[in-house]
């Protein structure tokens, strides 16, 4: 095979991997990552307790907004912690943080109260658990968004991670009261800040 050859073959291999690549790139920057956020853990009452959380904002392929929610924590007993955004963006004290984030004509923000809607509540996450004094939570939400709208953690007053010091039991779903089932007490909280873009 001569070298006029050679080069043509690779020529048109690099072509199909420069366009392969340039497809692919554009289908990252549709599905990508749009805003972030982010929100540092402290202690209510024990400031051994610290944490960060992480908040990405992508669209799936469909169109939906989903938020991926990383969240890395020390110093809470070990054990499973319910973990949930508030719907205030305070945490002095920890209760100015108020109820689950869940705005909407039919939102009832109280955890665990007779006419309540948790499990259900826009701010509604899965439980962190934590061995060894550290515990980590990765997880994937449809309910809120870091963009405009009535769905965002982003509104009037903000919003807060609470993680309090028992588990979510997600709670008895025929509305009966079941005090204390959304977790408890509170143990640590964290306000919700963007990250505002850099550009290039």
């Amino acid at each position: 095979m001569g070298y006029r050859s050679i080069f043509k073959k690779f020529s048109i291999v690099l072509g199909v991997l420069v366009a392969g690549l340039s497809v692919g790139c554009a289908h990252m920057g549709h599905h990508g990552t749009s805003k972030e956020a982010k929100a540092t853990i402290q202690g209510c009452t024990d400031e051994n307790i610290k944490g960060t959380a992480t908040l990405a904002e992508y669209e799936s392929p469909e169109g939906v907004k989903l938020v991926r929610v990383n969240m890395e924590v020390e110093g809470l007993k070990d054990g499973t912690h319910a973990v949930h955004i508030h719907e205030t963006a305070a945490c002095q004290p920890c209760g100015a943080a108020k109820g689950h984030h869940d705005p909407g004509p039919f939102g009832k923000s109280t955890p665990d109260a007779p006419d309540f809607n948790h499990p259900f509540h826009m701010g509604d996450l899965i439980n962190i658990n934590v061995e060894n004094g550290k515990g980590t939570m990765h997880t994937v939400t449809s309910r809120i968004t870091l963009s405009d709208g009535r769905l965002s953690v982003f509104d009037g007053d903000g919003s807060s991670f609470i993680i309090h010091t028992n588990e979510d039991q997600y709670c008895d779903q025929e509305g009966e009261l079941t005090k204390g089932c959304a977790g408890g007490p509170r143990d640590a909280c964290g306000i919700i800040e963007p990250i505002m873009a850099t550009g290039y």
